[in-house]
């Protein structure tokens, strides 16, 4: 696809599976390019696969909750822009309740 996005988000459901695994995802330009990481992750859901699970951020820049790694680097997903190819984990050292969805820190 043009100027798709290759997105690949780590994903492991500690119910369901036994080592946390990567998914890619191509995603159109128009749902990437000049958008936050977040709007990004949210395509992902809504149109690809609505069995991933994130938090919704505040949108403000203030309350974490969006704290991911992109690329090996910590970033808030309202507020980092999305490249087109990006890897998304949820922080390391924390416990991982299910996808992006991680336990606060200690």
């Amino acid at each position: 696809m043009e100027n798709s996005a290759s997105v690949t988000i780590l994903r492991f459901d500690p119910g369901l599976d036994k080592e946390p695994r990567y998914e890619r995802y191509e995603v159109p330009g128009k749902h990437w390019q000049g958008r936050k990481v977040i709007d990004t992750i949210r395509y992902v859901y809504e149109a690809l696969d609505p069995g991933l699970s994130f938090r919704e951020p505040c949108r403000q820049q203030i309350c974490g909750a969006c704290l991911l790694l992109v690329n090996k680097k910590p970033v808030l997903a309202c507020d980092a822009l999305s490249m087109q190819e990006m890897v998304i984990e949820p922080l390391p050292n924390r416990a991982i309740f299910k996808d992006l969805i991680t336990d606060d820190p200690p």
